[in-house]
């Protein structure tokens, strides 16, 4: 029997997406052509086709279409996805896997309802200043008390969740917060070239404020003025949980809470917060009050680095006798100019020996709460990235984003413990102390 011909003319029907119809464009320019294969973390460590980005994006085109529903990909497909967008890279039609999959998980909670913990922590306690302070103090006395050595001892940290995870990796934390540690600061060395808003990640705050305080020493060092304003949470743990309202509402805190600073820029030393930051402008574009000024605050926000290397780097660097190798957070552009500026902020210390990363800008497996959520993926793509560090020789493993600092630690706990894990900023902080002691 021959198959029927559809009339001259005729041209067959599109489906009509259910949901998300502003992204159905995205998700049609899959060409299915395979090259994001080599680039994925998750295929690497577990090679199935639902991995891959045009295996997750057929996925969430066919729950559009009807074929299936968002809850049967939930587990798997949506929530494996680091949204590293380590796959746009080699897409020659740059389909923007990692924003498909956070709109995805966005209309899963619409569809689905969020989870009661998870809606507490990102519209109560991060949007405010206060909450992350409370954490930090109640973590701070079962630590004085003992209690938190004991549930790590007796394992209970593991039975209450993707909190009691976090702790459990992150160890015990410092006595004083980065936003505490301003105070005792260095006077800017003059001459004074402008003032500067620094944004505190409200994580590296609480987890590795001596992180933040080397990259406002640096800063200070090259002649800029500080101050850093009092805010919460940026919106990005609610952008990967995909928590819309909890993201939008953070950015307006966000946004009004810098209305009235007065500063000729904004920078930050946590690569995937700013990078957030500078996604303000498309979060908040059609906001009639806060639009315009959500677009200005996007546009004058730099990671620190960047800022330095654009502006021209003037503190003195003494020599620092160091073997290293960097890793590249992959919420850094992914073909943008701010790839290299950590190796050529580096390459000016006297003595320091910069060996290249096999998989730089391959993600690490340690973004939010994901090596809480999804261990085996985790665990699995941290020992390929320690794979490459420990044959580089290096003694030193540097990065420029907290997820990373955090992960990459416990990789070299595991993996590599003569390997020291430091942010740029610390790096760069040790050789200006080494120009003004040698």
């Amino acid at each position: 029997m021959e198959a029927p011909v559809e009339p001259p003319g005729e041209v067959a029907a599109v489906p009509a997406p259910r949901f998300l119809a502003d992204i159905y464009e995205d998700v049609s320019r899959c060409n299915k052509c395979s090259l994001c294969q080599a680039v994925c973390p998750t295929y690497q460590v577990n090679p199935l086709e639902w991995e891959t980005a045009r295996g997750r994006v057929a996925l969430i085109r066919d729950a559009m279409e009807g074929r299936l529903e968002l809850r049967d990909i939930a587990d798997g497909p949506l929530s494996t996805c680091l949204t590293c967008d380590n796959c746009m890279a080699a897409c020659p039609p740059r389909v923007p896997t990692a924003a498909i999959v956070d709109r995805a998980r966005q209309e899963l909670h619409e569809q689905e309802g969020y989870p009661r913990g998870q809606r507490w922590l990102l519209r109560r306690v991060l949007p405010r200043p206060g909450g992350t302070r409370t954490l930090h103090r109640l973590s701070r006395a079962a630590q004085v008390t003992g209690l938190h050595a004991a549930a790590r001892g007796l394992h209970i940290t593991r039975w209450i969740g993707t909190v009691g995870g976090m702790a459990e990796r992150i160890g015990p934390l410092a006595r004083r917060r980065a936003d505490q540690r301003v105070a005792g600061l260095p006077a800017v060395t003059p001459p004074v070239r402008g003032r500067l808003g620094f944004l505190i990640c409200c994580y590296q705050n609480l987890v590795a404020p001596e992180a933040t305080e080397a990259a406002m020493r640096v800063l200070l060092a090259n002649g800029w003025e500080l101050e850093a304003p009092e805010l919460g949470c940026f919106g990005l743990p609610a952008q990967s949980l995909g928590d819309g309202p909890a993201v939008r509402e953070m950015a307006k805190r966000t946004v009004t809470g810098l209305a009235d600073l007065e500063v000729d820029g904004l920078v930050g030393d946590v690569a995937s917060c700013v990078g957030h930051v500078r996604r303000y402008g498309r979060i908040l574009g059609d906001n009639p009050v806060l639009g315009d000024a959500a677009r200005r605050v996007a546009d004058v926000t730099d990671l620190a680095s960047v800022r330095l290397e654009r502006t021209g780097w003037r503190a003195p660097l003494g020599p620092l006798p160091w073997h290293v190798t960097i890793d590249e957070p992959c919420s850094l552009s992914i073909d943008g100019p701010e790839r290299g500026v950590a190796r050529a902020l580096l390459a000016r210390i006297p003595e320091l020996r910069i060996t290249p990363l096999e998989e730089a800008a391959m993600c690490c497996g340690g973004p939010g709460s994901y090596a809480t959520g999804q261990p085996e993926h985790s665990d699995a793509i941290l020992a390929r990235k320690f794979e490459h560090v420990v044959a580089t020789g290096a003694d030193v493993l540097v990065t420029e984003n907290v997820s990373c600092l955090v992960q990459l630690r416990v990789g070299a706990r595991r993996h590599a413990p003569q390997v020291r894990v430091m942010h740029l900023m610390e790096v760069l902080d040790a050789a200006i102390r080494a120009a003004s002691t040698g």
